[in-house]
C-alpha cells in the first residue's frame, strides 16, 4: 500500500510543480497519511536512515543548513524537509520525496525540522536518534498560546522517548532547560 501511495504522492507532487499550484510540499503527505495513519512510521521501518529532529520558534532552518552542509561534507546522503513543511504532512511528503521507485529510503540521515506544537505529534510517527531543542520564544503567541503550555507538552512528550535518543538542548533557553 505505501508504494502506491509514494508513486501517488511523487506523481501529485510533480504535477502540483509542473502547474505552479505551489511546493508539493504538504499535499502529497496529507493524502497519504488520510490513507495510511502509520505511513512514516512503516516508511522508515527498514530504513538505516539517523533521524536529526530539530524544534524551536527560531534557528530551525540554520541549524538543519549547517549540520546538512557538515554531513554532505563527509559524504553523506541527507535528506531534509528543505521547503519547510514542518508538520506531520511536512514529514510523510519529504518521505515520499526521499523515497526510490520501491518505496525504499537510501539516505544515511533524515534532517526534520519541526514545529513547535507539532514535536510530540511527530514523536508519535518517528523515533529521532538525534533532537535538537533550540528555544522557545513568545512570537508564535498568536498561533499556540503560552510558551509554559508548549514546553510542558515537550517535556510529557520527551519523557516517553526511547533511551537511545541523543538530546541536544539550549541551555541558554530556561523553558528548555527546565
Amino acid at each position: 500500500m505505501n508504494i502506491l501511495l509514494i508513486w501517488f504522492g511523487k506523481i501529485f507532487s510533480h504535477f502540483i510543480n509542473l502547474f505552479s499550484l505551489g511546493g508539493g510540499s504538504t499535499w502529497p503527505g496529507h493524502i497519504a497519511l488520510s490513507i495510511n495513519e502509520s505511513f512514516s512510521r512503516e516508511v522508515l521501518k527498514d530504513s538505516r536512515i539517523k533521524i536529526v529532529l530539530i524544534a524551536g520558534t527560531n534557528g530551525k532552518t540554520t541549524t538543519s543548513k549547517i549540520i546538512r552542509t557538515i554531513l554532505e561534507g563527509n559524504g553523506r546522503k541527507v535528506l531534509v524537509n528543505a521547503a519547510g513543511a514542518n508538520l506531520e504532512n511536512g514529514l510523510a511528503s519529504t518521505l515520499i520525496k526521499g523515497s526510490n521507485s520501491f518505496g525504499k529510503i537510501n539516505q544515511d540521515f533524515l534532517i526534520f525540522e519541526s514545529d513547535e506544537n507539532t514535536l510530540p505529534l511527530i514523536f508519535k510517527k518517528i523515533t529521532p536518534n538525534f533532537l535538537i531543542l533550540l528555544n522557545l520564544f513568545r512570537d508564535q503567541l498568536d498561533r499556540y498560546g503560552e510558551i509554559d503550555s508548549i514546553a510542558k507538552k515537550w517535556e510529557f512528550a520527551v519523557q516517553k522517548l526511547n533511551k537511545k535518543t541523543k538530546i541536544i538542548a539550549n541551555a541558554d533557553d530556561a523553558s528548555i532547560v527546565y
